[in-house]
């Protein structure tokens, strides 16, 4: 079952990722964007994001796909 998350935390999230990875284009993904059937899968993309030091050319890639997958009209 997923969690839901209000419109704030999933603000927090992304605003977390955005600062760690250093997105210059932070409307790149914003957090009514998120669908709610993905809330789950932001809450662990964040964890991970979170407790790595860095990340290669590679890994930042499938981050960002990963971002662009969490968009959903299914909300």
């Amino acid at each position: 079952m997923t969690q839901l998350y209000t419109v704030e935390e999933v603000d927090a999230m992304l605003t977390d990722i955005k600062k760690k990875l250093n997105i210059v284009n932070a409307s790149v993904i914003k957090a009514d964007a998120v669908s709610t059937a993905r809330h789950d899968d932001l809450r662990d993309l964040h964890a991970h994001i979170m407790r790595q030091p860095s990340f290669s050319i590679h890994e930042l890639d499938e981050i960002v796909q990963e971002l662009g997958q969490l968009r959903g009209t299914s909300n």
